[in-house]
């Protein structure tokens, strides 16, 4: 049996248009809420391992004195609020009177710690760092029967962000898919039930003026959807960008021979300039020849299997080819002599506390940002002679400069 329905109407089985709008407001919404937060989480952890590294370790050490003390523990010494006042510029807070910083400078030489451009947030990631190490050098026993996992605690705390990233991610992504998954659910459903009334006869097709079964949306609907989505790729691509394309933080490949830095550097004390001989006199460090290894270790270990590649090398007259780990892009100038032997900054300040690396790993992003920020915020030494004629003539050097205010900001210093 048929019953007659006009040309202009469509069963209520049929009429998809409320459902539709409803999942595709959702899903609009999802995408364009996924992009916003998305975006702003993957900028929002800082990385309180990776700033303290770049900035602290030339000086201080978690659970020995350096150039400045050992670390441990100031989290509970101090309260937050005073750390990120000291943090931020020391000499701030020693010029206002405070005795506990006049007697800290006092009792570390008055050597002055250089003012960090860094917000609350970079600095309380900072001191999480230091509260995390503080805890795993606390109790070695701990540590020693964790065995390689000992620094997990840490590093869980310095990944929180990253982790917390890839979980809202995999949400937005999964809330997509079951999204998804409904609509096809429901535009199966009524495609049967359309069919069953078809087969019954309660429904005529010739007479419905809409057969597709498919979903209706309306141009801003449409328009919302396609904005959604292409503001939620553009930002998660935009986040993966920035944070990877271009930078080789942490790389470490595999050398023809294991060197250690650990032993040489770290435990036999030998200077770097011994092996990169260029660091003193020129742009590049330069990497050691075959015959600056021989000097040593023609007598040293040489039945040791990784000396004796040193010896082949040597008496086939090849080179040892190393695999370059710090590069910079061919626009970019960088001059190690006038960094190490003019400014006196020592190697950790950019490659880290390489006399601790049993494999050497690039430990700075080396960014034009990250160049730019230390030329801002380290002053230039008023004993340095290099700069003596100019200090004699300028007043303002009393108060301290800065690199960047010495021109080390423009173009033209790295770039020509």
């Amino acid at each position: 049996m048929k019953n007659d329905i006009p040309l202009t109407e469509t069963p209520i089985c049929m009429n998809r248009k409320p459902l539709a709008k409803i999942f595709a407001s959702i899903t609009g919404l999802v995408l364009m809420a996924g992009a916003v937060m998305f975006g702003s989480s993957a900028q929002a952890q800082p990385d309180g391992k990776a700033i303290y590294e770049a900035n602290c370790v030339a000086c201080h050490k978690i659970d020995a004195d350096l150039v400045g003390p050992a670390l441990k523990g100031v989290t509970e010494r101090l309260d937050e609020a005073y750390l990120i006042k000291w943090i931020r510029n020391s000499q701030s807070v020693i010029n206002s009177g405070d005795k506990y910083a006049n007697d800290l400078y006092k009792k570390w030489n008055n050597v002055q710690m250089p003012a960090f451009d860094l917000s609350d947030d970079e600095i309380k990631a900072v001191l999480a760092h230091i509260k995390a190490e503080s805890a795993a050098a606390a109790a070695p026993a701990a540590s020693a029967a964790a065995g390689a996992s000992t620094g997990t605690t840490a590093v869980a705390a310095e990944e929180k962000g990253v982790l917390d990233n890839k979980v809202f991610l995999y949400t937005v992504i999964t809330l997509g898919a079951v999204i998804l998954l409904l609509l096809v659910f429901i535009q199966t459903r009524l495609k049967g039930v359309l069919d069953s009334k078809v087969s019954a006869g309660e429904v005529d097709l010739d007479k419905l003026e809409d057969r597709s079964v498919k979903f209706k949306l309306s141009p801003l609907q449409r328009l919302g959807l396609i904005m959604g989505s292409l503001a939620f790729g553009f930002v998660a691509f935009y986040a993966y960008a920035y944070n990877n394309i271009g930078m080789q933080q942490g790389y470490a490949p595999k050398q023809p021979i294991a060197f250690s830095h650990e032993l040489h550097a770290g435990q036999h004390q030998i200077a770097c300039t011994y092996c990169h001989t260029g660091a003193e006199r020129g742009k590049s460090a330069t990497i050691p020849s075959v015959n600056v290894c021989m000097n040593c270790h023609n007598q040293i270990k040489k039945d040791a299997p990784e000396i004796k590649k040193i010896w082949s090398a040597w008496e086939n007259k090849k080179p040892i080819e190393w695999i370059r780990i710090h590069n910079l892009p061919d626009f970019a100038y960088f001059n190690h002599a006038q960094h190490y032997k003019v400014a006196g900054i020592e190697c950790q300040k950019c490659h880290g506390p390489i006399q601790e690396m049993k494999v050497v790993a690039q430990h700075a992003p080396l960014t034009m940002g990250w160049c730019i920020d230390c030329h801002r915020e380290t002053k230039i030494d008023a004993n340095n002679g290099y700069y003596k004629a100019v200090h004699a003539k300028n007043p303002k050097f009393k108060d301290g400069v800065t690199i960047g205010q010495m021109g080390g900001l423009e173009c033209s210093k790295c770039h020509y």
